[in-house]
């Protein structure tokens, strides 16, 4: 996968107007302002079965590196919220089967 492709992927899922339910300010109106430039990131799934892996961040609660993100996998094709972990990594505490799953699990 690349950059583009992660980005229609977004937008896809964009498209589909489902609505979600954010507790970190990111809105329907908002999510926008949300989304970042889709860039790699050392992930650790946390659940003691699966290998850390790479997966795409694509929103990030705060443009800084702290707080959390959401991110696409590419290994199981779900999305997920992820926190900043030691070490510059992430660890993933929610999957979701779509994006707005992902914003409403927050």
């Amino acid at each position: 996968m690349d950059i583009s492709t992660i980005k229609s992927l977004v937008e896809t899922e964009l498209a589909r107007g489902e609505s979600f339910t954010n507790y970190h300010g990111i809105t329907p109106a908002t999510i926008r302002s949300f989304l970042v430039e889709p860039f790699t990131a050392w992930t650790n799934p946390d659940d003691l079965e699966t290998q850390p892996r790479d997966m795409w961040v694509v929103l990030q609660e705060r443009h800084t590196p702290d707080g959390y993100v959401v991110v696409y996998d590419p290994t199981s094709k779900a999305w997920g919220v992820a926190e900043q972990a030691g070490g510059g990594g992430y660890t993933l505490i929610v999957s979701a089967s779509s994006l707005a799953g992902a914003l409403s699990s927050m």
